[in-house]
């Protein structure tokens, strides 16, 4: 079954399509060993990591394709009739690598592994329908389609990135004028508790890679060409221009 609906993620990746709703993975465990098939299928290179929860609060992560990686300031093309979702993101730049321990690491082992902390917009093109059961986004990636890497800083561990303030257009309308934003508070918890239970199949959180850890903003659907800015407190600015 799971190769079945990894041949499903294939296809609706090269052709920016949905899968049927059903069949849908059984578990958790079953949405990474999908995952890692539909990377080797494609030929993938993993650039980085998307942390978050499941609905029932266990760890969760998904992979980010390199060739997903853009420039703050690039254009990125829309497929008709498909929406997106920009999400404002602080992010994680792995100086080294963070593999799957027996010690726990604690959130200042995290910022001791980050070269960098950045600034940016993940982009969601969801390949499942609406409705469908959380396992289907997981193994969907949980609609990851790009990045858009954004400013970055190298000292960043006086900042208090749980009240840092976040401004957000959409097509030069201000849709988002906070500070916070992020669901656990602290953007960085999400990123401690899937270093602690790290359970995918394509070689865990290395250096290197970029590990953007939830978003900042509300979820907005964009359905039109328009461009997408934002600016956090201490960064700078971040831009893309979905057309």
């Amino acid at each position: 079954m799971n190769s079945l609906i990894a041949q499903f993620f294939v296809a609706a990746r090269r052709e920016r399509t949905e899968v049927p709703a059903d069949p849908a993975p059984a578990s958790v465990a079953d949405c990474y060993a999908i995952s890692a098939e539909v990377a080797g299928a494609l030929r993938e290179t993993i650039g980085g990591w998307k942390v978050g929860a499941t609905p029932q609060g266990e760890p969760a992560a998904a992979p980010m394709y390199k060739l997903g990686f853009i420039d703050s300031g690039s254009r990125f093309q829309m497929k008709a009739g498909r929406p997106m979702i920009p999400e404002i993101e602080i992010a994680v730049r792995l100086a080294r690598s963070l593999p799957a321990s027996g010690a726990p690491y604690a959130r200042e082992a995290i910022l001791d592994a980050a070269g960098e902390l950045l600034l940016g917009i993940e982009l969601i093109e969801r390949r499942i329908p609406k409705g469908a059961p959380f396992t289907l986004n997981l193994a969907d990636d949980l609609g990851n389609i790009g990045y858009v890497v954004g400013p970055a800083l190298k000292d960043f561990k006086h900042l208090d990135l749980a009240r840092l303030r976040c401004r957000y257009w959409i097509a030069g309308e201000l849709k988002t004028d906070r500070a916070g934003g992020h669901a656990k508070g602290d953007p960085l918890i999400p990123m401690v508790d899937w270093a602690n239970a790290q359970r995918d199949r394509l070689g865990g959180m290395k250096a290197g890679q970029i590990v953007t850890l939830g978003s900042l903003t509300p979820m907005i659907e964009v359905h039109e060409p328009c461009m997408i800015e934002a600016e956090l407190e201490g960064f700078g600015r971040v831009s893309v221009e979905l057309c």
